[in-house]
């Protein structure tokens, strides 16, 4: 008995962590991915109509430019195509794109259309579901507070007190792996003109603190030059 309800909390805990780790973010390759520039297998991925449901179609890549790279993805659903675009694939490197998901249930994850995909079949094709915070960790680049701009504070919630609020994109953000929530902890640098200016001495000063990197819609509240400057 007392086995099988470490079996069950040890299933209800991996399915939590699961959720909160899959919420919302992107499809991004486990490694390497040999196609360029979306990140869409070339045998294309099935969508369901909700998790563990029918098969409505697929979505695929469009036709390859003359270097054999890709910048078009079509979905089929019931016999109708339509082109992918924006806000269901995310620029995720230069000129590369990303699928997005909104939602996961069930080793299913749920495209912005609201259509489903299925876990396994992505990692089978060297794919994966990364949250937007795991995301922009790993991305390990400078980050912007988006327009609204984002409070600086202490710690991981709005208890602490404010540093300073980060706005424009003369507040360069680093983030480190250190997370609580949506929070996270960053190295922010203040820059008297923005680094790809060229000029020396941009630094004015710097700050560590905690920014709420995720917001309530399960987006980032950050942004970067994926096309560099």
């Amino acid at each position: 008995m007392k086995n099988i309800l470490v079996i069950l909390l040890f299933t209800i805990s991996s399915n939590t962590i699961y959720s909160q780790e899959f919420k919302a973010g992107v499809l991004m390759p486990s490694k390497e991915f040999k196609l360029c520039c979306v990140y869409i297998p070339d045998s294309g991925i099935k969508i369901y109509d909700k998790p563990n449901g029918k098969i409505q179609g697929h979505i695929y890549l469009g036709e390859a430019d003359h270097n054999k790279e890709f910048y078009t993805a079509f979905i089929k659903k019931n016999g109708v195509e339509k082109k992918l675009e924006y806000p269901n694939l995310e620029m995720v490197g230069y000129e590369t794109m990303a699928l997005v998901f909104v939602d996961s249930v069930s080793e299913f994850v749920k495209l912005k259309n609201g259509l489903w995909i299925n876990f396994k079949e992505l990692k089978s094709k060297n794919l994966r579901p990364i949250s937007w915070m795991n995301y922009a960790i790993e991305k390990n680049t400078e980050w912007y507070a988006t327009k609204e701009g984002l409070n600086l504070r202490k710690g991981p919630s709005t208890n602490y007190a404010k540093i300073v609020t980060l706005k424009g994109d003369l507040f360069g953000i680093k983030l480190t792996t250190e997370k609580k929530g949506k929070w996270n902890k960053v190295k922010v640098t203040k820059y008297r003109k923005h680094p790809c200016s060229g000029e020396d001495n941009l630094v004015i000063t710097t700050y560590t603190g905690w920014i709420k990197l995720i917001s309530e819609n399960e987006t980032l509240n950050v942004w970067n030059y994926e096309k560099g400057c």
